[in-house]
């Protein structure tokens, strides 16, 4: 087994290299920070295009290696992680490249692509040279997260019944994670119904959508928006046998059960009591850990392409029926 593997990140933008915009509590909050944090992965390289930002990356990070063309890089280091940071429009050329290369695991910032056939291509040129396809819904990779979603799944909810979901900041930046986390802990949906809120969008080609989602055994999710940046991330589910919360942009699972009600005989309420876990924690640090896990052979494949992929096709859904007047657009597996 290898003692360290060599990282690279492409695109050092906020979510590539840019550690100023995170606090001390969740850091690392980058790519390369987490490559620096973790103690089996060696940062070897940054490719950058933007020849602006060249000079605080070599202050921020003197001794690694900065290329401004990615052919370049690959032509002198092999790296065996590559993470892609840069905008989803060139998500799909830099994987196929990355995979040309046979980079042995390839991180992919979200959404996979802004196409289902380039996220199709993608996911083949990866199966072809033996590269794992990660996407960065980073708390798809969280173990708090994980261990929720299968106890949900496994049933401690009971039957589920509804909940409700906010995102902001467009239907494929932000909403990407929502959608994600929703089918980590509810499984595929099957429908959807949109319309697009212009009261909330800050871009006007990325617009924000309220809906609702509908997964199977009549599951229905509401899925809702806020004004850009307004922090409010999360979803609420509810079942036969209570209540779970996950908050303060998926720190926290606040769970209360269902109880008999203290002062109406025959009724039912949410129990005062919150179990409560979680806590601020890096999320970036948990994705690069279970990336290197994989390559060393202790866990499988998480947030592949393919999940990737089945995001997409619920944002393609969503997309669609907004663009229909809220008309119910069926998700085509």
């Amino acid at each position: 087994m290898k003692k360290f593997f060599n990282a690279v990140v492409i695109g050092c933008g906020n979510i590539g290299a840019k550690a100023g915009n995170y606090g001390k509590s969740v850091q690392p909050g980058t790519h390369a920070g987490a490559y620096q944090a973790d103690k089996r992965t060696r940062l070897v390289a940054l490719v950058e295009s933007d020849k602006e930002r060249l000079p605080f990356l070599k202050k921020d990070f003197p001794d690694v290696k900065i290329y401004t063309d990615p052919d370049e890089m690959f032509g002198k280091i092999k790296p065996d992680i590559v993470s892609i940071a840069t905008p989803t429009s060139t998500h799909c050329e830099l994987v196929l490249l990355a995979a040309k290369h046979k980079c042995p695991a390839i991180l992919c910032e979200k959404p996979i692509s802004l196409n289902i056939s380039d996220a199709r291509k993608m996911i083949s040129a990866c199966h072809k040279n033996n590269s794992i396809l990660f996407i960065n819904h980073m708390r798809h990779f969280d173990p708090i997260l994980r261990k929720w979603s299968e106890k949900v799944k496994s049933g401690f909810l009971g039957q589920v019944y509804q909940g409700n979901a906010y995102y902001y900041n467009g239907l494929f930046n932000n909403a990407t994670h929502i959608i994600d986390l929703l089918i980590t802990f509810l499984g595929e949906p099957i429908a959807v119904s949109a319309y697009y809120n212009r009261t909330t969008s800050n871009d006007k080609s990325n617009l924000n959508a309220d809906g609702i989602i509908f997964f199977e055994n009549d599951v229905k999710i509401t899925l809702q928006t806020l004004s850009k940046n307004y922090g409010f991330f999360g979803f609420r589910i509810f079942g036969e046998r209570g209540m779970l919360d996950i908050t303060r942009a998926g720190f926290d699972v606040q769970y209360r059960k269902k109880i008999k009600h203290k002062y109406f005989k025959g009724y039912f309420e949410l129990d005062e009591k919150t179990k409560e876990e979680g806590d601020l924690r890096s999320f970036m640090a948990s994705a690069i850990g279970y990336v290197v896990d994989c390559l060393e052979g202790k866990k499988q494949p998480i947030s592949t392409g393919e999940d990737g992929l089945a995001v997409l096709k619920v944002l393609e859904s969503l997309k669609k029926s907004a663009s229909l007047e809220g008309k119910i657009v069926k998700i085509n597996y």
